[in-house]
């Protein structure tokens, strides 16, 4: 019975041991989850948390759950091996599906597109890039932040559209929009008076305010960017020559 003290012991120390395995596992991922795949602001409002508790949930809620469900010492030794690998296959299984999942949804690019800037994701590129490092030429931020444009010509816009809706690239993702790193700067300072009314239309203003005296900068000393993600909106904000190199 489950609720004999004995089997009941035993199963705490099994689930006790598994859960100290997968803390293991989780610690690694949480790192990469935080720091490789969502910095910064990306964590908060692109999808990370999303992520990490996907991964939480499957790697310290569902493996051990298992263990303390099945695991039992009075069944013979080919049960218990058996029991074990039944484990072992759907936690690693689940935690399988979980980091592709997570890792594939990862902000491969921040793209600013008239006034927003916004994330790319491997899948919106429907298998046109070829690599993520591809990307690093435009910008030396982690993810790269890119300048999009939309062209004014009305046969390049025609373009532009034609690729949204047979090839199902939207715009921010249509790589050959993207401008040359030093485009950035210029599209930012162009746009600084709409953010700026952006703030107080928002109610972030006083957000702003507590960034710059926190960091002891004045508002002509940097350049914001709103960038809406997934799950919520954050400003980016970037030095006079368009480098990253905070949010708030």
């Amino acid at each position: 019975m489950i609720f004999d003290r004995g089997v009941l012991r035993t199963k705490l120390k099994a689930t006790g041991i598994h859960l100290g395995l997968s803390s293991v596992v989780f610690a690694l991922l949480a790192y990469l989850i935080v720091f490789e795949w969502y910095p910064g602001p990306y964590f908060g409002v692109d999808g990370g948390w999303q992520g990490i508790r996907l991964v939480a949930a499957v790697d310290l809620v569902l493996g051990p759950l298992i263990t303390f469900l099945i695991f039992d010492l009075r069944k013979r030794r080919r049960e218990i091996v058996f029991d074990l690998i039944t484990i072992a296959t759907i936690q690693v299984g689940a935690l399988i599906y979980g980091i592709y999942t997570t890792y594939n949804q990862r902000p491969l690019a921040i793209v600013l597109l008239d006034d927003f800037a916004m994330s790319t994701t491997m899948d919106l590129y429907a298998g046109r890039l070829e690599s993520p490092r591809v990307l690093r030429q435009y910008s030396d931020a982690q993810p790269p932040i890119i300048y999009a444009e939309i062209p004014r010509d009305r046969e390049k816009l025609d373009e532009v559209l034609r690729i949204k809706f047979e090839d199902k690239i939207l715009e921010h993702a249509q790589m050959w929009l993207y401008r040359p790193p030093d485009a950035l700067a210029s599209a930012l300072r162009q746009r600084q008076i709409l953010y700026s009314q952006m703030l107080d239309k928002f109610g972030e203003r006083d957000a702003y305010q507590a960034w710059l005296r926190e960091h002891g900068k004045r508002e002509d000393e940097v350049l914001i960017a709103p960038f809406n993600g997934r799950y919520g909106r954050a400003w980016l904000v970037f030095d006079l020559d368009g480098g990253y190199r905070s949010h708030f």
